[in-house]
């Protein structure tokens, strides 16, 4: 039996250490081959992950999607639908600043609604701001009106009239003067069925025969009542500067939205006479002078072009569009 030396054992224990760590070694393959499993695998794993991630955010995109389309959307119109605007509102201006009016807000309301004299109803102010930027002497009022019985047409038809006053200073809102100053320029903003001025009251009169002629102006009401005599002396020139003792003219102004600060006015001019004779032919006279005209007689600087003219007789027989020569 042979003993190899020690020195020869370390060599040959050196010797195969270098073998196992030799990649080149075709006896020794195996760490090789478990190093590039591994490193397939992690690649495997890492491309799995990928398209798991891919797949996850495409499926929640469709998720969000379906559930954004399905289910019914609100704008911000929706919402202001539900928040309706009362239907009758006004405005005046206070001689008063508006930091010593806001704290008697409540007593205000009931002023007003003792100034319109109407027991079923509500007053409501709506805001209370300053004049412009520089009159801080000045609180401009709105304020709206809500019928306890919205189908009450008899009041609806008494707050109209008492709106009406108002505006043509008819009448006028009793505010105690040492908390609100003296209220002024009152104005329609909103009244259904719209507002209706008649100046002189005109109450036509069944023995009596008319001839209507009505014409639009893109002006307010308020515009109006400020040049109501030019309006009406420069309509009657032209049309009515012959009329005999039996004849007169009478003009109804009418906002169909129910403001007096809103355009346009439908102006009805009503011509009545005793006379049968006499209607007749100021009927032809009218035809004419409509059709030759240049804007009715009016001051188109002052009260814009004159559109939509149409003649009746007080029966309704006949209608006649009649555009003005312009």
């Amino acid at each position: 039996m042979t003993v190899k030396p020690s020195n020869e054992k370390e060599d040959d224990q050196q010797q195969q250490q270098q073998q196992n760590l030799d990649p080149e070694n075709p006896e020794n393959p195996e760490p090789s081959r478990t190093s590039s499993s591994r490193s397939c695998s992690s690649a495997l794993s890492c491309l799995f992950s990928l398209r798991c991630l891919i797949v996850m955010v495409l499926s929640l995109a469709i998720v969000l999607f379906a559930i954004f389309w399905l289910f019914p959307r609100r704008s911000p119109s929706d919402n202001a639908v539900k928040v309706t605007a009362p239907p009758i509102q006004a405005y005046f201006k206070l001689h008063k600043p508006a930091s010593e009016v806001i704290s008697h807000k409540g007593r205000l309301e009931n002023e007003i609604f003792k100034s319109i004299g109407l027991p079923n109803i509500n007053v409501t102010i709506l805001s209370l701001k300053q004049s412009g930027s520089h009159d801080h002497h000045f609180t401009d009022v709105e304020f709206a009106v809500d019928l306890l019985n919205s189908t009450d047409h008899d009041s609806l038809t008494s707050l109209r009239s008492s709106f009406v006053n108002l505006f043509t200073q008819t009448s006028n809102l009793n505010l105690t003067k040492s908390s609100f100053g003296k209220a002024s320029l009152f104005q329609v903003l909103k009244f259904p069925g719209g507002i209706t001025i008649d100046p002189l009251a005109f109450n036509p009169d069944s023995r009596v025969e008319d001839v209507f002629f009505t014409f639009t102006l893109d002006i307010s009401l308020s515009e109006i009542q400020d040049c109501l005599a030019q309006l009406t002396d420069q309509v009657g020139q032209i049309l009515f500067s012959e009329l005999e003792p039996p004849e007169s003219i009478h003009f109804i102004f009418k906002n169909e939205q129910g403001s007096t600060l809103s355009p346009p006015v439908t102006v009805q001019v009503a011509f009545v006479s005793t006379m049968t004779e006499l209607l007749e032919k100021r009927l032809d006279h009218f035809i004419q002078i409509i059709q030759t005209s240049i804007n009715l007689g009016l001051d188109s600087s002052v009260f814009g072009q004159v559109k939509s003219i149409t003649l009746s007789t007080i029966d309704s027989a006949s209608v006649l569009a009649l555009p003005p020569i312009t």
